[in-house]
């Protein structure tokens, strides 16, 4: 008996050490946001990674800080009903502003950051609040707009609408962001809510096995720019899921940053079971591209009012490869002009951001059981690259009417400079009792090589003047056990002068074969 009564006490000092708790109020903090706490936590932190790690605790209340780095070994643990504000003093961040990124040039603010750290978490339902401040203002307009950079065509095509797309926001300094952990192995991001940052709201740079469950992030809808939601920059073997995210910038984004030269690939990343809705693009690769995106998965996700669903924007020379993604439900609506998108449901787009520097290419890309419900279409568009082996099945579009004046939707499913393309048992589905003029096509290929359509049912927009399915530039097509709807008239269209090699098999349709302009005025 007394031998078990020592083991057992033994056991219980045992768990008691694994189980270190640092409770930040007995190192100083206090629940006010008038004075800072940010000291007495970074001392609870140090001292618990140099006893060999456990939880620094922060219980319910309000606290005010400035940054804090997480260390070694530490689950900086936020209560139920405990809130850390960032501090609106740029005097508090004048030794602890680091450079990102996307800021290379530039210092920037964060409430918490880790540097080349391991096994750390920020765990809890607590909150993190960046107490982000916001002015509108309007810039001058732009002289000789380029209608093929990323934005500009939308640019040009607002100001022929007559539509203002120079009153914006920026934000007003400091700009923390709330989460910048970098080059750290080992992260976990569990249940928190992180609220209202001025940059980035989690931004994870060069980080391995990376855990983020749980959380919620929100930024303004309206005004909240440069305030992604959660943002994943070169990191590999990442678990993403049961995450709830509404953020006025990019929801859920995958970046490959560049900082000091070095930039490294985004890959190893899976993400399911979340929740995103975004002013800008819910769920993105890019825009800064300059290494690697590959070995991706994203699954069993709804994407909920965001101006665009599933984006690709590659620009700095990296390669997208083996992608998949599967069981998705996508709703988009345009936002305000100065916000990115079209009310896209998918958007992949290949441009190099500078002249004679190359854009990089994507490449082995599935979309696989989604619906979508969306005011613009789907588009695949390989400006400066061919977009190659990209596959489509059992993909439902249903196109809506668009709010805004400035009228952006035309096709459905749109694909310019393409390789080895296929869609499957696909679908665009009009809506009829508020159609818009500028519809056209439910199906539109230009420049596309190697295309496989399978058990499509083609439908006209409105109106029926376009043919369901448009072909130009099109070289080696194969069109099998595809139909045209009842009521619809032409199914078909395709320009003889500049298509060869189609081929049709068990079609409900007769093909068309239609003269280019430019072949007519020859005749003429």
């Amino acid at each position: 008996m007394k031998k078990f009564l020592i083991c057992l006490a033994l056991c219980s000092v045992t768990l008691s050490v694994l189980a270190k708790s640092y409770n930040v109020m007995d190192y100083g903090a206090v629940g006010d946001t008038t004075v800072l706490s940010s000291k007495a936590m970074q001392m609870a932190i140090d001292e618990c990674s140099a006893n060999g790690g456990g939880t620094v605790y922060v219980p319910a209340g309000n606290y005010l800080c400035a940054t804090i780095a997480l260390k070694s070994n530490v689950d900086f643990h936020l209560a139920g009903g405990a809130t850390i504000y960032a501090s609106r003093k740029s005097s508090d961040y004048k030794d602890t502003r680091i450079r990102v990124g996307a800021t290379d040039a530039s210092l920037v603010e964060v409430l918490l950051a880790a540097f080349g750290v391991e096994n750390i978490s920020v765990s809890g339902t607590g909150t993190l609040n960046g107490q982000a401040v916001r002015e509108q203002f309007r810039r001058e307009p732009q002289q000789g707009i380029n209608t093929d950079f990323v934005t500009g065509r939308e640019i040009a095509n607002a100001a022929k609408y007559g539509v203002d797309y120079q009153t914006k926001y920026r934000k007003v300094p400091p700009c923390p962001g709330v989460i910048n952990f970098t080059n750290c192995t080992n992260v976990h991001i569990d249940n928190i809510q992180v609220i209202e940052s001025s940059f980035w709201s989690v931004h994870l740079q060069w980080c391995d096995r990376v855990f983020v469950r749980g959380v919620y992030i929100y930024s303004n809808p309206g005004n909240g720019l440069n305030a992604d939601g959660l943002d994943i920059d070169g990191c590999r073997n990442v678990l993403i899921s049961d995450c709830v995210i509404n953020t006025g910038d990019d929801g859920l984004c995958l970046k490959t940053t560049r900082q000091g030269g070095e930039s490294r690939p985004c890959e190893f990343v899976t993400v399911t079971n979340c929740v995103l809705t975004s002013s800008s693009a819910a769920l993105k690769l890019g825009t800064e591209s300059f290494s690697a995106f590959r070995n991706i998965t994203v699954s069993n996700c709804v994407i909920n009012d965001a101006n665009r669903g599933i984006n690709m924007i590659i620009r700095d020379g990296g390669e997208v490869s083996d992608i998949l993604f599967s069981n998705l439900i996508i709703n988009t609506v345009r936002k305000a002009t100065f916000w990115w998108g079209n009310g896209d449901a998918i958007w992949i787009t290949v441009q190099e951001r500078e002249k004679g520097h190359s854009a990089g290419g994507v490449k082995n890309v599935s979309f696989q059981n989604i619906i979508a419900h969306s005011q613009s279409g789907i588009r695949l568009e390989g400006f400066d690259s061919t977009i190659e082996n990209v596959r489509f099945a059992n993909v439902q579009l249903f196109m809506q009417h668009e709010d805004a004046v400035d009228k952006r939707s035309k096709h459905g499913f749109e694909f310019m400079n393409v390789e080895k393309l296929q869609l499957t048992d696909c679908e665009v589905i009009w809506d009829k009792e508020h159609p818009e003029q500028v519809w056209r096509s439910a199906f539109y290929f230009d420049k596309v090589k190697d295309v496989r359509l399978n058990g499509l049912r083609l439908n006209q927009s409105p109106g029926l003047l376009y043919p369901a399915v448009d072909m130009k530039h099109v070289t080696d097509a194969m069109i099998e056990n595809c139909r045209l709807s009842p009521g619809m008239k032409q199914a078909l269209s395709v320009d003889k002068a500049t298509c060869k090699g189609i081929e049709q098999i068990n079609n409900r349709f007769s093909l068309v074969l239609k003269a280019s302009k430019s072949s007519a005025k020859a005749k003429k």
